[in-house]
């Protein structure tokens, strides 16, 4: 393992043996990089602060109940923590009720998840300490619990999100008992924190760009449904799973396309995949149709986005492009009609007609590109070559002409927006002078 001069000077200070221990070593032995670096030994966080003192490695406690600290050299940061085992509550909760501080690295390696994330390298030596055999599960491709999978999952119950992103991740494959228990365990994840949840979510469908493990996303998304941790996410989904749909349409069942949307989409919008068909099912047995699934599906994407935790920018992005992937879905709509709309979603186009292709993708019975996609960004194309201004920033007059023309401070901005909507539809108003003209007409008429 490659330890920086940093690290060696720092071990020096050490009477025992110091160790890297977790993802910086797991990540290590596999060649991948990995920027975070856990450090470990059984002195505890008062001997380390004690030993330190003086040198030139600063050091602040992070968590005196568990005997974690933050030592800082130069521009590097490490989290230390003493060995120790931990109890916790029968809830699911990730916080030990209880901590024991211990000598033993074998007591130490038991507390942790899975086994290839409890695997000690010596700094001082360059050797390997594998208590629970994690490299001879990274050799196996296999993630499994350092102990009774029972207890590990129980003790924090965002393990088993964990393990899901850990075999998507890496492609590998969770050992039977360690699944069987997750799955027995699955309605523990009630209790886990909703911010805890979205951060392994969102982990989990961007897994194949960690370590560019192909499909890696997808296995995360087959592991949540049928593990059922779905159900604490976007328990929508399993109502597509044997929904059928219009063969002329569609290859799959609702479910079925929707997976495929997000197999092909890009990353970032592997979100607006997962929701932009998911009230189809419910809209169906509502009205009897499926149409109408874009606005009651960007409905359900606030509700469970706001229950997730997202952004309010987040959210906001992703009901918007779930609310119109089905704008002007048979090319009928009049050019007018698009070129306002392109207008005014011009900031989410480029999402927008990406899903809409990889929407005609996922259907699976499609050998064109997808035509409204086609048809929106020609039109944004042809907008900008004749100078189609697309806010109200990018008008040739401003605020200080409409108050040099005297119009009335309470009707400024219900003026600009109308001009700079019939500026998408009227080349006649893209000059200064046309703009300066609208503005006066309008003042004449107060």
């Amino acid at each position: 393992m490659i330890i920086n001069s940093a690290l060696k000077k720092l071990a020096n200070y050490f009477p025992v043996p110091l160790y890297v221990v977790g993802g910086a070593v797991r990540d290590y032995i596999l060649g991948y990089k990995n920027a975070d670096c856990d450090l470990a030994s059984q002195l505890t966080s008062d001997e380390v602060k004690a030993l330190l003192k003086g040198t030139e490695f600063h050091v602040a406690d992070a968590s005196q109940k568990l005997g974690t600290l933050k030592i800082y050299f130069e521009n590097e940061s490490y989290e230390y923590t003493v060995f120790r085992v931990d109890s916790y509550a029968d809830n699911g909760n990730h916080s030990p009720e209880s901590v024991k501080f211990v000598k033993e690295i074998a007591l130490d390696a038991s507390r942790r998840d899975f086994t290839i994330n409890a695997i000690y390298y010596d700094i001082k030596t360059g050797e390997y300490v594998d208590p629970t055999g994690g490299m001879e599960d990274l050799k196996k491709g296999v993630i499994r619990a350092t102990r009774e999978p029972e207890k590990v999952l129980q003790e924090d119950a965002l393990r088993i999100l964990r393990m899901i992103r850990f075999s998507a991740s890496y492609g590998y494959e969770i050992d039977k008992a360690t699944y069987d228990v997750a799955v027995r365990l699955i309605d523990s994840l009630k209790g886990i924190a909703k911010e805890r949840l979205h951060d392994e979510f969102e982990k989990i469908i961007r897994a194949d760009t960690v370590h560019g493990v192909k499909d890696g996303h997808v296995r995360g998304l087959r592991l949540l449904m049928e593990t059922g941790a779905m159900r604490y996410l976007i328990p929508e989904l399993y109502d597509g799973v044997g929904f059928p749909q219009r063969a002329d349409f569609h290859k799959y069942d609702v479910y079925g396309h929707i997976e495929k949307v997000y197999e092909v989409i890009a990353p970032h919008l592997r979100l607006v995949a997962l929701f932009h068909d998911v009230t189809k099912p419910s809209q169906k047995l509502l009205t009897g149709r499926m149409a109408g699934h874009d606005k009651t599906g960007a409905v359900l994407a606030r509700k469970r986005m706001n229950y997730l935790r997202y952004s309010n920018k987040e959210i906001a992005r992703t009901c918007a492009l779930v609310e119109h992937h089905m704008y002007d879905f048979d090319c009928v709509a009049s050019i007018s009609k698009v070129r306002r709309f392109v207008q005014k979603h011009h900031e989410i186009l480029d999402d927008l007609c990406a899903l809409k292709f990889a929407d005609s993708i996922g259907a699976g019975v499609f050998d064109s590109p997808n035509p409204s996609a086609i048809r929106i960004l020609e039109t944004y194309k042809q907008m900008r070559e004749e100078g189609v201004p697309f806010s109200i920033k990018e008008l040739k007059i401003d605020g200080n002409f409409l108050i040099e023309t005297g119009v009335p401070n309470e009707m400024r901005g219900a003026l600009m927006k109308e001009l700079l909507e019939l500026t998408a539809t009227d080349k006649n108003l893209l000059t200064k002078e046309a703009q300066e003209a609208f503005v006066k007409r309008r003042v004449a008429k107060i």
